[in-house]
């Protein structure tokens, strides 16, 4: 399965991703404070795609058994807790209930990520600022690493997180082109712990 033509774009995008963290996170230098136990991210609540899904679910059936059900039993915890945030009617691209929190089912014991190599993509991206092309006037940045108002100095920032947008767009567009299957309702990390979305892979 990881000689799938989408599989390999998205590890090549997730590479892309990687490396813009780290050419940011050496552009502010201590600053960034991201690493294993700083898990403020972990409890963001939002939803990925079904490649990204397909990956992570390849990623927990290569897992030892003990490790793979402790897991799912944690994932279907966090999907029943998840339904009851939104009231049971999240959609795809449902506001996230304000203040709204939920430990991700991935997060270790230790503040570490078991599934980290087949993480998505924007737990690759946060903590470093963040320029979405789509709405230029605004930065996000990780209120741990910068405090509102912070001047965010950096000359590759517009360019570099361009590119690594427009790359995730043309992911998503190579989906639906070559008929990739499409879930009706949104996909969390937790759903792809539990569930196999492979089949829907073009």
């Amino acid at each position: 399965m990881a000689e799938h033509p989408l599989m390999n774009q998205l590890q090549r995008v997730c590479a892309q991703a990687d490396a813009e963290f780290n050419r940011a996170a050496a552009v502010h230098g201590a600053r960034i404070r991201c690493g294993r136990g700083c898990s403020d991210c972990c409890s963001q609540v939002f939803q990925i795609t079904e490649v990204e899904a397909a990956r992570i679910h390849e990623h927990v059936l290569a897992m030892p058994a003990a490790s793979r059900e402790a897991l799912q039993a944690k994932a279907r915890e966090y999907v029943s807790a998840r339904a009851e945030l939104f009231d049971h009617n999240e959609q795809w691209g449902s506001p996230m209930p304000q203040g709204a929190g939920l430990p991700c089912p991935a997060l270790g014991t230790e503040g570490e990520c078991t599934i980290y190599a087949a993480r998505p993509i924007i737990c690759r991206k946060f903590g470093v600022p963040i320029f979405n092309p789509d709405n230029p006037g605004r930065v996000s940045a990780c209120e741990l690493n910068f405090k509102a108002g912070d001047a965010i100095e950096d000359g590759g920032l517009v360019a570099n997180q361009t590119a690594l947008y427009r790359a995730q767009q043309q992911l998503q567009a190579a989906w639906n082109e070559q008929g990739g299957g499409r879930d009706d309702a949104p996909i969390s990390i937790a759903r792809a712990i539990v569930e196999d979305f492979r089949p829907l892979l073009p």
